[in-house]
């Protein structure tokens, strides 16, 4: 497997399995206006993990007016689409990344 949005989704995973996340799902912010605003109040530190330079994760929320989010593309990480395959250590790289940044 050679998709990087295959790591976007796993260290969101990840992260939730470890109680220090919560997924939310995309797509509802670019269908359901009330829940993008209801969005805004109720969370208050937002990651984006975009998988591709397209940014798309980004993208919708910024359609959306949401703009209290870190955005975090899974190329940053020397993961390149279509040839990096999907490996634990690289997963856990992002995680620990997004926890320590989190914390600043």
């Amino acid at each position: 497997m050679h998709r990087t949005g295959s790591y976007s989704d796993l260290v969101a995973r990840k992260l939730m399995q470890s109680g220090k996340a919560k997924m939310l799902c995309l797509v509802r912010y670019s269908i359901d206006e009330r829940f993008a605003e209801k969005s805004k109040e109720e969370y208050i530190n937002i990651i984006v993990l975009d998988g591709c330079p397209t940014n798309c994760a980004e993208e919708i929320l910024k359609q959306r007016g949401i703009t209290n989010y870190k955005h975090i593309n899974t190329t940053d990480f020397e993961i390149i689409k279509g040839k990096t395959p999907v490996m634990e250590e690289k997963i856990n790289e992002i995680v620990n990344y997004i926890l320590i940044k989190n914390r600043e």
